[in-house]
């Protein structure tokens, strides 16, 4: 096994053991205060806060592995992951998905290359007031809830299926901790979602994914029934969804990336809403 693929597979499992420290209560008296780690930690700082992102930075003098637990209260409920590029000192996390005007609760949690498991207290910080984005009236008729399904995508991150940890489903759970992430398409990617009927449709939305310096969508298009083709619309950013009025009848929409930053591009969301009831 070579030194890279070793360190890859390290760097999971150790992901993986602080993601389940940090959603249990009952392995607290294995985790160590965050200040008791060796050789100091500095931190965190609290950066970039807006209406609805806000980045946390931190250094140790040691490499660890870390997340994030954050949430409107104690309770948390919502996970932010560190790349998986090893671990190191350095680390710049961004909270995305929050609300403007709003105190919300985090937690970082670490795991040393010993595998000691430190964890800070509860930390708060506020959103910046600014304005919100407008939920578009209706339903969001491209959820799985309401009986859409993908039924394509340029590719699913490290060949997994539909239902995998990056799958296409990931994009219409309506789960904003999860992710469609394709296997490095770039501006190729594409998702297709058919949904559970045609609709009358008044806007769709579009989350795209990060990983700060690619994989981030910029313009996109949208092919309906295979023939109507909108957009391309603009993407301001990854912090949260962007809805785009889009008046048509259809029952497939493809969504196809004009532009971005390259890599593993996808989506955290993708939305169609209609006031058509079934």
């Amino acid at each position: 096994m070579s030194k890279r693929v070793f360190a890859t597979l390290f760097t999971l499992l150790l992901v993986l053991s602080i993601t389940l420290l940090s959603c249990t209560t009952s392995n607290k008296a294995s985790i160590r205060p965050l200040s008791n780690i060796p050789q100091g930690f500095e931190g965190p700082r609290i950066q970039d806060i807006g209406t609805h992102s806000a980045k946390i930075a931190f250094k140790g003098n040691s490499p660890v592995v870390c997340n994030i637990a954050y949430g409107i209260d104690k309770n948390y409920g919502r996970l932010t992951l560190m790349a998986m590029s090893g671990a190191t000192t350095d680390h710049e996390m961004e909270l995305v998905g929050l609300e403007p005007n709003t105190t919300y609760h985090f937690r970082i949690t670490v795991t040393d290359l010993a595998s000691n498991v430190y964890q800070s207290d509860d930390m708060t910080f506020a959103t910046i007031l600014g304005d919100k984005k407008a939920r578009p009236a209706g339903r969001n008729v491209a959820a799985i809830s309401e009986g859409a399904r993908v039924v394509g995508v340029s590719s699913n991150w490290g060949g997994g299926n539909l239902d995998s940890s990056f799958g296409g489903n990931k994009a219409i759970d309506s789960g904003p901790s999860t992710a469609w992430s394709s296997n490095g398409d770039g501006d190729k990617a594409w998702i297709e979602i058919e949904l559970g009927q045609s609709f009358d449709l008044n806007a769709i939305g579009l989350w795209t994914r990060t990983m700060g310096n690619s994989a981030q969508i910029s313009t996109f298009s949208v092919v309906a029934d295979g023939s109507q083709r909108l957009g391309p619309f603009h993407v301001p950013d990854a912090s949260t969804i962007y809805y785009f009025d889009a008046k048509l009848r259809a029952r497939r929409l493809r969504f196809e990336v004009e532009s971005s930053s390259g890599g593993n591009t996808g989506a955290v969301e993708i939305e169609a809403y209609s006031l058509q009831r079934q």
